[in-house]
Parts: structure tokens; sequence; C-alpha cells
């Protein structure tokens, strides 16, 4: 029977950004995808600030754009408000930023998921992920060092057989709450804030992803008994006050610019209603309210474990640690043209709701306000990213790759980043596991699946378990594994097909981080790990010259077409629209005050940058191909580090951890000197 026992080449678990980006990558490279999420409604949600882009984040929108992605779109169709950010500066910092009409983004997002060719949605929970051993050695010490993360779980008493086999796993099937077991190629799980999830309120705390809304349980457990380490962050958010209740006659007014510049290389203009924001700012009376109760902070009371986001702090965390500030700047912007609702950005806090209230009606116009949503902390649960290749592929289960919060980034941009090319790559693995093993088999009734709540002793997914429930969990798992294992291998056995355990050789994307932001992303986030949400910045990238914002399709369109998410045509637009902006940087070269003899406003405004800073961008591109030669240096797999005597104990401890792939991902390892890597090219040589 179809539909409940059906199988996919690509499921993704968890609907918000990273999650749109990976499934509708999936589907669009012509793989049958599933993506999963407890709330169809709430698809591509915008729990925290209302908006897209920013400094380094409008680069990633755009990045996202180039590669085939869907954000820069549904930003142009939804915005209320456009900023270019840094314009007084080089084109490097300059980044595109938008107020969102949120409401309008998630429905735009909704119906583009659903209208997808090969995407079909499912609402559910994923409990349990099924994995095979396979004939491939798993790398050498995959995980970080014991003691490293905050609030870090290794399950060492109940790994699964597979876990046991000193062999990398292999996926093979997925299970959810309500009893679905269904067979997958690879599986992309982009769990937000919503995996452990439990908010924070004063005193108050619930299992919640958002308030609101049930978090995800089952799946942490399952994943350390595929023997990875998790840890635990957290974030917030800040109270949403209804509009007519405030003075804006005493708030700042900031507006958004005349001229709007699309995010999509494929949008000529945006005609979308434009509204203000606001500043307003704290004082004496506001630090007062919260110093007289930071006690009753879970923040403080040591309710909270997860380490928040530095560059983002509550406004409690502010008064506190900057003690000597008489003020702090908080932006007024709306939530939606459907909706009253406004948000405070800068005022995030876990303060009880009581005192919410009080500090915010000594902000000059919110004397009385009205708070619709209390400010709230979030505690969730991520997997250690140096438990992952470039790929986004995880390092002991063949076939899975993980995107977004679960590997402790914060943001939307830089979640549908990873889930863009997590979805790509994991759709390019699934393509090489169907001409490898061949067809898939559907789940059958007759293989004992039932809820989580049927299941003998009444077992049930709930934020704790005893040890003997977790036990019982892994022998529930273990059975289910063995069943659709068993059918798989024989259905695939029936195909004249003899490699169920064997990992298909499959060549990923990855972006290096001369070619894009996600690129440095990533490999900040699998080569260095993180132990607070990881937020990009220009700083972080070392060629960021080559970043501009305006430039991202040059950078990457070729790879989204030679994948297969973009078309020839949309390949080769790009590519005309580049000889025309060298020919007008050729004329540049030769008269610096030429006039611009018929090309289009965008060409000429490309090549007027590149003319001016041709002589940095050469120095750039030196220094870039010095790192390639370094970059591209192979690291076997298991080349093993106690050969090279010199080595220091230390070094070789972080360099068995994160199991570098190339010199120079080696080289960018937090503490690893220039002494370590010579020594490593005379060996490897």
């Amino acid at each position: 029977m179809a539909g409940f026992y059906d199988f996919y080449d690509v499921a993704v678990v968890g609907g918000g950004h990273a999650g749109i980006e990976a499934a509708l990558a999936s589907a669009r490279m012509g793989l049958k995808t599933l993506l999963i999420t407890q709330t169809i409604d709430s698809i591509a949600r915008m729990s925290c600030n209302p908006s897209i882009g920013g400094i380094a984040k409008g680069n990633i929108v755009r990045e996202i754009d180039a590669l085939g992605g869907e954000m820069g779109k549904l930003i142009d169709k939804s915005m209320i408000q456009f900023r270019m950010l840094n314009k007084s500066r080089g084109p490097a910092v300059q980044a595109p930023r938008s107020q969102a009409d949120k409401i309008l983004y998630s429905s735009l997002a909704r119906q583009t998921v659903e209208t997808t060719p090969n995407l079909y949605t499912l609402m559910d929970t994923v409990v349990d992920l099924l994995t095979t051993e396979s004939d491939t050695p798993l790398p050498p010490a995959e995980s970080s060092q014991s003691g490293e993360i905050p609030g870090e779980f290794t399950e060492k008493d109940i790994l699964t057989k597979a876990a046991k086999s000193g062999k990398r796993q292999k996926l093979t099937a997925l299970v959810t709450e309500r009893g679905r077991l269904i067979p997958v190629r690879s599986v992309v799980l982009t769990t937000g804030t919503f995996l452990g999830g439990r908010i924070f309120i004063g005193e108050y705390d619930a299992p919640c992803g958002r308030v609101g809304e049930q978090a995800a349980f089952g799946l942490t457990q399952s994943l350390n008994r595929l023997g990875f380490t998790t840890g635990r962050l957290k974030t917030g958010t800040p109270p949403r006050i209804l509009r007519h209740t405030i003075d804006f006659s005493n708030l700042e007014i900031q507006a958004g610019d005349d001229t709007i510049v699309p995010f999509s290389f494929e949008d000529e203009k945006v005609d979308r209603p434009q509204v203000p924001c606001h500043l307003v700012y704290t004082n004496a009376k506001t630090h007062e309210i919260i110093r007289e109760n930071i006690g009753r902070s879970p923040l403080y009371s040591g309710k909270i474990h997860g380490i928040g986001p530095r560059y983002c702090p509550s406004i409690e965390d502010k008064v506190m640690r900057f003690a000597e500030r008489e003020r702090h700047q908080l932006f007024v912007e709306p939530e939606s043209l459907a909706t009253d609702e406004i948000y405070l950005n800068g005022l995030s806090s876990s303060l009880p709701e009581e005192v919410q209230d009080a500090f915010l009606r000594t902000l000059p116009g919110f004397e009385n306000c009205h708070v619709a949503r209390p400010g709230y902390a979030v505690e969730y649960d991520y997997v250690e990213p140096t438990q992952l290749f470039p790929s986004l592929e995880t390092k002991r289960v063949a076939g899975l790759f993980n995107a977004g919060q679960i590997n402790g980034t914060s943001g939307y941009e830089e979640a549908a980043g990873q889930g863009l090319v997590a979805g790509i790559n994991a759709a390019l693995y699934a393509r090489a596991h169907k001409e490898l093993c061949g067809d898939l088999c559907q789940a059958h009734s007759g293989m004992g699946q039932v809820p989580a709540s049927a299941e003998p002793n009444a077992f049930a997914f709930k934020s704790h378990f005893t040890p003997e429930e977790i036990r019982h969990f892994a022998e529930i798992s273990e059975k289910e594994t063995h069943a659709v294992n068993e059918l798989l291998e024989n259905f695939q056995k029936e195909q004249g097909r003899s490699n169920f355990h064997t990992i298909p050789e499959w060549e990923p994307l990855i972006l290096g981080r001369d070619e894009a932001y996600i690129g440095v992303l990533i490999d900040d986030l699998v080569t260095l790990g993180t132990k607070e949400p990881y937020r990009m910045f220009t700083a972080r990238a070392e060629y960021r010259l080559k970043l501009r914002h305006d430039t991202a399709d040059r950078r990457l369109s070729e790879k989204a077409f030679k994948v297969g998410i973009k078309t020839e045509a949309q390949f080769n637009a790009t590519k005309l629209k580049y000889e025309q902006v060298e020919e007008a940087t050729e004329l540049l070269l030769k008269d610096s005050s030429a006039e611009n003899p018929g090309f289009s406003p965008i060409v000429w405004e490309i090549a007027q940058e590149d003319a001016k800073y041709k002589y940095y961008i050469e120095k750039q591109d030196a220094r870039v191909a010095k790192m390639h030669k370094m970059e591209h240096f192979h690291i076997p797999a298991d080349f093993d580090y106690g050969k090279i005597p010199a080595l220091s104990g230390e070094s070789r401890q972080k360099l068995e951890a994160v199991r570098p792939l190339t010199l120079g991902q080696a080289s960018r390892i937090s503490g690893i000197r220039n002494s370590d890597i010579m020594l490593l090219m005379v060996y490897l040589k």
C-alpha cells in the first residue's frame, strides 16, 4: 500500500529555513523527497527577528540564490523595508538587509514547498534513525575531546549493533512517533531549537521548541546510541508588543532606502510597500528593575546550562556585563502588514513576565504598552559539528547530513546556507546510492510497526527518560532495525545486487573559503567546532574582497548548474552578464572617467568596483593561489599521526579528533602551529 509505507530518496527532518532549502534542492535535482515537520503551518516561520540579511548574512542570502536556493526570492516577495548597510564603506563589507512580512514569508515558503515537483510533506515527529554496519572503516577519533562542549553527552552503554561494529554506519530508514517506518537513502536533520527544546520565562519552564509548540524528543537519544556526542546551547527572543499601544511620537524614526536592490539575481526590481522602523533606548530605571530581579532570571539562577550567542546577548546580560553603559539601543521593527505585533530587536529576555512588563514601561513611548507574547530563552540539543565532513555528512553515518542549529549555528541565513549545501549533497549521495544499490522497497504492515505510545509498557517520548526507558527504547530500535534491514537487503538481492553494506562513492559539493561565506561558515564548524551559537561576520572571511554580495552569481552559478539545480538557460544568462562585466572593466581600466556606453546599470556598477579594486583583488588572488596548494594537499582518512614523533601530544589529539581532509583544513584547527603543518607536509610527501 503506497503512502503510509512509502520510501524516499531523501528525507528532510524539520521545516525551518534550513529544512526548506534542503528539501527544495533535493527535489529540484530530481530526487523523490520527503519533508517531515511537526507543524506544516509553521514552515519557514521566523521565530525571532523578522528580517533577512545584514552584515555577511546578506552575502549568504545572495549566495543561496546563486546556488539555486529560495531565500532571496522569498524575501524579495515579502519585504516591507530595505536597507543597504555600510554604504559609506567598501563593497566587501556592504550588505543588504530587509524587514520581512513574516506571515507572508512563511505563507510563500509553504506554497513553494507544496507546489514543487518530487517534494512531499508529512506532519509527524522523527524519533529514530536506523542504520546498518558498512564495509568501510570508521575514521579514528572522529568526535570531540571529552568534556569540551556545554551539556556534553555521549551514550556509551547502549550503542547500537552497527555503532559497535568499528565501521561507518549506513543509513537505511527512519521511524516517526506515530509508528511510520520509512526506508530512505539519505536524511538531512534540520531540527532548529526543537531537538530536546525547553523554554524558560522566569521560574516557568516547559518542553517547547517555541512558545506554545511542542519540542521533539527521542531523536537525541537515537543519535547518542549511534555514537554521536551532543551538547546544549541556548538562544532567546524578545517580547512582542501590540503596535497601537505604543506612542511613536517619542521614538526616533529609521526609514529604509529609496533604492531597493533585489536579493535574487533573477528579480529585476522589487515592488513592495515599505514601512519605517524606529529606535528607542533603555535608561537608568530600566536597568534598575532588571538588576533588582536578576536572581529570577534562569540565566543567573542556574536553570539554564546551555551557552547563548555572544554577539546577541539578552537584555539582562547587557545590563549586568556592561554596568557602565547608561543606555542600550533597541530597534522597533514591524512583524507584518497583517498583524499589530512589533518586535523589539535587542531586548531578548527570560525574566518573569511581570518583570518584563515593568521594565518595558520605562521605555519612552512604551508607558502603556501591551505585551502580546513574552520574551523567553530556549535551550536545545546540538551535535558537535567536528563530527561532520565539509559536505555536512556525518562521519559516523553515511547518508546522514546535519544543517542549521543542530550544528551549533545561529540565524536564518546561516541555517539556510547549510540546508542548501546539505540538501544538494544528500541528493548527490542518493543518486550514487541508487546507482549502486538499485531500488528501495516499501516497509509493510507485517513488520510490527506501532506508535510509540502503543509499545509495551506504554513507552512514550518525553523530555526526560529513565535508564530503564532508554534501554527499552534501544530494544525497540534494534527490533525495527533488524526488520527493515532484512527486508531491504533481501529486496536488493532479488534485483541481483549485493551492495547493501557498501557505502557508495560520490563527489560532494564543497565550497572553499575563497568561494563563499557559506564555505567559510561550514569550514569553521567542521574544523573548529563551536561551544556557543555561531554567527557569521565579514571578519571571519579572509578573502572577503572576492566575496562581495553583488558577485555571488559569478562565483557559484556554474556549481549550481553542474549539480543540476539550475538550468542551462540560467547559467548562460550569468555567463553573458559577466562577459559584459569584463568588457566594461577593460574600458574603465583604460579610462577611469569613461561614461557608460550602454551596459546595464548592474553590469556597469560591478565593472566599476572590479576596476577600482583590481590591484587589491590581484594581491588577494595570489594569496588564494598559495592557499589552494595547501588546501588541495590531501591527507588520507586513515593517516597515522602517531608516526610523527616531533608532533606534540596536544596537536596529535586535535588532528585525530577533527581528521582534516587537507593541509589547509589542518592549518585552521585552533592551536595547530605552522611547524606542525610543515612536519605533516614532510611526512605526507
